[in-house]
C-alpha cells in the first residue's frame, strides 16, 4: 500500500502504492505509484507514477509520469565499468508515461 516496501525475486512482480518502494528481480516487474521508488533487475520492466523514480538494468524498459526520473545501467566496455543513463521527464523530449529503453549506442529510444 501507501509508503509501502515490495521486492520480489528472481522474475517476479513487485507492486507498491505511492510513495513506495518496489524492486524485483531479472526480467521481474516493479510498479510504484506516485512518488514512488521502482527498480527492476536485467531485462526487467519498471514503471513509477508522476515525480516518481524507475530504474531498470541491462536491456530493461522504464516509464515515470510526470516530472518522474528514468535511469538505465549498463555496462561500457570502453571504460570497462557500470554506468547510468539518468534521464528527466518533460526534458529533451522524454514523455510521461511511455516506456522508454537504451539502444546499442546507450541512447534512449521509445519502446514500440
Amino acid at each position: 500500500g501507501d509508503y509501502g516496501t515490495s521486492t520480489s525475486g528472481y522474475g517476479g512482480t513487485s507492486t507498491s502504492g505511492d510513495y513506495g518502494t518496489s524492486t524485483s528481480g531479472d526480467r521481474g516487474t516493479s510498479t510504484s505509484g506516485n512518488r514512488g521508488t521502482s527498480t527492476s533487475g536485467d531485462g526487467g520492466t519498471s514503471t513509477s507514477g508522476s515525480y516518481g523514480t524507475s530504474t531498470s538494468g541491462y536491456g530493461g524498459t522504464s516509464t515515470s509520469g510526470d516530472y518522474g526520473i528514468l535511469q538505465f545501467k549498463f555496462y561500457d566496455e570502453q571504460s570497462a565499468r557500470h554506468r547510468l543513463v539518468t534521464l528527466y521527464v518533460g526534458e529533451d523530449g522524454i514523455e510521461p508515461n511511455v516506456a522508454y529503453r537504451l539502444n546499442d549506442e546507450h541512447k534512449p529510444e521509445r519502446v514500440p
